[in-house]
């Protein structure tokens, strides 16, 4: 499996969220796929270029042909697999994104890399569905829309045999099962289940959080008020904090995690400290999870 990210331009703009969302989606793809990458069935590499210049590929994954991964999400996958990756915050996919996807990026990818269309697969991934795309694709286009399983939605050319076609796919990740939760929690706003799920990690090995450390921090630093506020807060932080030290990986973003509550002052956090102890909680949780000394 090859795994490509768009331009490393993308890291140095202004826009914090695409920015924060899209290396998280990165590293949630990886970890769901590690199993196979150390059997030797898959093979990851990021930044796929179509040319010298724009565009570039969010993501490519390469399979064996006969391998088979499960994961709702990639068992549309042939040898060749194209995602297209919306983060919660992006506008949802229209017409143009599917049309710049399918006739473009799997186009060229095609014809640079000397592959059937027939050995490619395209998945375009977003948070919520785009109800105006799929209508579109359905009532003006030749298309018909199949939901396969929750949050999994085949789009099928009607003139064409679908193994004599492109295979094309969307994922609505509000949707998937919560066995899917590295691509469904992975927003703003999260409830109860969802950071039980994140400070659960903490129980899983030092490779897997390595890899998962930009979805870990994209968790905390999209979600930290309410992280804050339901008290777990400490466990995210000690977790981020201790894999982030083990390895000595992602400084800048590492940085950002601690600094930013330095930077947002000593209102916001007194005011944090006390919407806690307002909410019911005793003083002795408040020392323990805003670490008071």
């Amino acid at each position: 499996m090859v795994i490509d990210k768009k331009s490393s331009s993308t890291h140095k703009t202004k826009r914090k969220a695409p920015a924060t969302f899209h290396p998280a989606a990165v590293s949630a793809i990886r970890c769901s796929l590690l199993e196979y990458q150390k059997n030797g069935e898959v093979t990851l590499k990021e930044e796929h270029p179509l040319s010298k210049q724009a565009p570039r590929i969010d993501i490519i994954v390469k399979k064996n042909r006969t391998t088979q991964i499960d994961r709702c999400w990639a068992r549309i996958f042939r040898k060749h697999n194209i995602i297209e990756y919306k983060s919660p915050v992006d506008a949802p996919p229209s017409i143009y994104v599917f049309n710049k996807t399918i006739h473009g990026y799997a186009g060229l990818y095609s014809s640079q890399e000397r592959v059937n269309l027939t050995d490619m697969s395209v998945t375009i991934v977003c948070f919520k569905k785009p109800v105006k795309l799929l209508e579109t694709l359905e009532k003006r286009l030749e298309y018909r829309v199949l939901q396969k399983e929750d949050g999994i939605y085949y789009i099928i050319n009607k003139g064409v045999a679908p193994k004599k076609a492109l295979a094309v796919q969307l994922v609505v990740c509000s949707e998937l099962p919560d066995s899917e939760f590295l691509l469904k929690d992975l927003k703003r706003g999260i409830g109860h289940a969802e950071a039980q799920r994140l400070v659960g990690l903490k129980s899983k090995g030092e490779e897997y959080r390595e890899l998962l450390l930009p979805w870990l921090t994209a968790m905390v630093n999209e979600n930290r008020k309410f992280l804050l506020k339901e008290g777990y807060m400490y466990d995210a932080r000690a977790m981020l904090r201790k894999v982030s030290d083990e390895f000595g990986v992602y400084d800048e973003v590492k940085q950002e995690a601690w600094q930013e509550g330095k930077q947002e002052g000593w209102q916001e956090g007194s005011r944090n400290i006390i919407e806690f102890l307002e909410s019911g909680h005793t003083l002795e949780e408040a020392k323990k999870v805003f670490a008071l000394h």
